[in-house]
């Protein structure tokens, strides 16, 4: 999936099938790369959500089931900063949107203006977001930092482990790749695997494991034990406090 690294990758949540091919039509008439993955319920969407999977989200507010409002509220748990925008006949939802970080309202039916600048934004933020930059098949290619996994080394270089169950290969060494990771919440648990603390979501000392997102386990030398679970649990006190970002 190297070469679809760069288009925008969103999800369209629409439960109307005329709004939902309107939608389509617009994102493909605007110039700015996107792959969308297209659901016609909250609940259809949520069954294959992962944090860090959507550069963008477009969400349909009055839907049956779930509605895009509580959809957005059960998204925000685990992905606080993934760009989201509700499309809508009606604004009323206005404290909801500030309180679960909307970035926009789309009025429907949804016009060529309004998505275009959408995609923009959300083309702007993904760009911004701090990358790792890797050496993948000769081609130099940036990796957002929030998402990757974990980095594997192995014999012949590096697996990179990132949200949506994509796997990049890389040509570089862990040991001079781990500098680049300060500061960015992630934890080097072995001399095979560096992990990122936010996917974390269990330490068990008597397997040697961090279990992260998905189920995977991401093994931790002896004697790195206590520093790892130091690390873990500072990581979820400074997330508490909201003070782990940078």
């Amino acid at each position: 999936m190297i070469a679809d690294m760069e288009a925008l990758q969103a999800a369209v949540c629409e439960d109307d099938p005329a709004e939902q091919q309107n939608l389509l039509a617009l994102i493909g008439r605007s110039g700015i790369p996107t792959l969308c993955s297209v659901f016609s319920s909250g609940e259809a969407f949520l069954a294959s959500f992962q944090p860090g999977k959507y550069d963008l989200i477009l969400m349909d507010i009055y839907m049956g089931g779930l509605s895009g409002v509580e959809t957005v509220a059960e998204v925000r748990k685990t992905d606080e900063s993934v760009p989201i925008a509700f499309a809508t006949t009606s604004v009323d939802f206005t404290l909801e949107s500030y309180r679960l970080g909307v970035l926009k309202y789309i009025e429907k039916p949804a016009g060529e203006k309004a998505v275009r600048e959408l995609l923009e934004l959300a083309l702007l933020k993904r760009d911004s977001r701090p990358r790792l930059f890797l050496k993948i098949e000769g081609v130099d290619v940036g990796v957002p930092f929030e998402r990757i996994l974990y980095v594997e080394q192995q014999a012949h270089g590096l697996l990179v482990h990132l949200t949506g169950g994509e796997l990049l290969h890389a040509t570089e060494r862990l040991d001079a790749l781990e500098p680049r990771f300060e500061g960015r919440g992630f934890f080097r648990c072995h001399k095979s695997f560096l992990v990122n603390l936010a996917y974390v979501r269990s330490f068990d000392r008597e397997l040697m494991v961090f279990t992260i997102q998905g189920g995977e386990n991401v093994y931790i030398r002896r004697e790195s034990l206590a520093e790892a679970r130091r690390a873990y649990e500072s990581y979820l006190f400074r997330q508490a406090r909201g003070t782990d970002r940078e």
